[in-house]
């Protein structure tokens, strides 16, 4: 059975003096009653009132005492009556626990239990640490969590010291994470998203949001923190169409790799500066700029040369890996004789092997081995360098005519795609999947127009000797001689884009062959 227990306000009050209206909390019996004798002795008549704004039902579930608030006498004897109803019919749901926890609650436990086996770790922590701090709550220690998880995705992860410094702009709608999670309803969530479009990209909105979704899927799936309805149904995301065509145009190629020719300097100066500095007897300030100096005369002389940066951008421009794919490649997972480079771990969660050709395996043989890393290179570092790098090579750092690195991976791909068409027997959209490790066939969907001319020749070959041609009904077809299976025509796209002018119809070929 449950039970009810008035925990609202007494009000005492005097006709016309206001000023002598106070409320006493629930607990504060005996001061009300001192209050109302000193009025009284006054020469006063005070009224006191008991409010109807704060109840508990209090029951049992499982021999464990539970309570619930409601803030009328009619919402509590409702919650009432609803808990021995489903008690009775054993259908019960405990929802007390939701009432009692807030979504910043949820937040930080997500990031202290779930997030470290994630990849996303380090973003998931600075997102929610900004939430945090927009609603007036202390930001939990990352690196700290990182260390005490007993199973991380990666041990080895390095955390930045935090600076103080702020990416994202504040937002006044996150207080919301305040909220208790049984009261969390769609328009918490859209007044965040309307005002952070103010601010940010709708697709960075969006992954923000992958946050709170993952974060509730957990509350209610794994914590069995049960809600009558999930907070985040009907939450309307926004909309938006990031998919990005850069490729390199003109001499752009040229250009970048002579910036990143003095970019390599720049790090071989600073390595060598640095190991010099290590064998000198002092470590003063003066000796390590002198080691700075000397390093920077020698790599001038043409010497202690490491293109780092030009192979690495290579790399990407021949294997197409992801940016993320190459800094985590090992020295142990490259196979030089062999041409492969073996990746254990990518996005997809997929392990993949990636073709090297020759010409990048000679860059390769060039690097030194100084760390178990092909590519030693700090993510912070390799921003600041590729923004260097873009700026030297007169190329836009800002905007939608900016080159990310990321855009290298899809104009290897795409040089792939076209190669494919210049080669016998081409490319299908299968053979890009197995290049390029998507998992997804749907995301190649934009290389198709690059494809067609491979079909073409082939079916030009095909039809060229009439051994390999047949009609039947009055119409021409392949035999099996002409080695042209079904699958090849179904996995390869027919057409291109609309306006281009490598196009293949079946129908007309045959009508025209006809």
């Amino acid at each position: 059975m449950a039970s009810i227990e008035n925990r609202s306000r007494t009000q005492v009050s005097v006709k016309n003096h206001i000023t002598l209206t106070k409320f006493f909390p629930f607990d504060k019996e005996d001061e009300a009653k001192q209050y109302v004798a000193g009025l009284r002795v006054a020469g006063h008549k005070p009224m006191v009132t008991l409010l109807d704004e704060a109840y508990l039902v209090r029951f049992y579930v499982n021999g464990k005492r539970k309570s619930h608030t409601a803030t009328t006498e009619a919402e509590a004897i409702a919650i009432k009556k609803r808990i021995e109803a489903e008690q009775y019919s054993g259908l019960f749901v405990d929802y007390t626990k939701a009432h009692q926890t807030s979504l910043a609650d949820l937040l930080i436990r997500y990031l202290q239990d779930e997030a470290p086996r994630n990849k996303g770790f380090l973003v998931a922590g600075y997102q929610i640490n900004s939430w945090l701090h927009d609603a007036g709550l202390p930001r939990q220690d990352i690196a700290a969590i990182h260390a005490a998880h007993p199973n991380p995705q990666n041990r080895s992860l390095h955390i930045p010291r935090p600076t103080g410094k702020r990416m994202s702009q504040p937002c006044e709608a996150a207080t919301f994470i305040r909220k208790s999670f049984a009261s969390l309803e769609p328009e918490h969530f859209h007044e965040y998203i309307d005002e952070r479009l103010q601010s940010a990209e709708p697709a960075t909105v969006d992954r923000e949001l992958d946050v709170f979704r993952a974060v509730c899927t957990a509350a209610i799936n794994q914590w069995r923190i049960h809600v009558h309805t999930d907070p985040m149904a009907g939450v309307k995301r926004p909309r938006y169409f990031n998919e990005r065509d850069r490729r390199l145009r003109g001499d752009e190629e040229n250009r970048i790799m002579a910036s990143a020719h003095a970019e390599d300097q720049l790090w071989s100066a600073r390595a060598l500066g640095d190991e010099l500095f290590a064998q000198m007897d002092s470590d003063t300030k003066y000796q390590r700029l002198q080691a700075l100096k000397m390093a920077r005369e020698t790599v001038l002389t043409g010497s202690h040369h490491v293109p780092l940066f030009s192979t690495f951008i290579q790399f990407q421009l021949m294997t197409g890996a992801r940016r993320s794919e190459t800094l985590q490649l090992k020295w142990s997972q490259l196979q030089l004789d062999e041409q492969t480079a073996f990746l254990p771990e990518t996005k997809n969660g997929r392990a993949r092997t990636l073709p090297v050709r020759s010409d990048l395996v000679a860059l390769l043989k060039e690097l030194p081995r100084a760390s178990e890393y092909v590519f030693p290179i700090p993510m912070d570092y390799l921003r600041k360098a590729w923004k260097r790098i873009c700026e030297a090579a007169g190329i836009a750092t800002e905007g939608d005519e900016r080159l990310r690195i990321h855009d290298l991976r899809h104009e290897a791909i795409s040089r792939v795609a076209e190669a494919g068409s210049r080669t016998p027997g081409g490319f299908s959209l299968l053979d890009l999947q197995a290049f390029s490790g998507h998992r997804d066939p749907r995301m190649l969907m934009r290389y198709a127009h690059l494809t067609p001319t491979g079909l073409a020749k082939r079916l030009d070959a095909a039809f060229a000797e009439d051994a390999n041609v047949t009609t039947h009904h009055g119409r021409r077809r392949l035999t099996k001689k002409a080695a042209l299976s079904m699958s090849e025509l179904m996995l390869t796209p027919l057409m291109s884009e609309p306006g281009a002018n490598k196009v293949v119809k079946l129908d007309a070929y045959r009508r025209t062959a006809a």
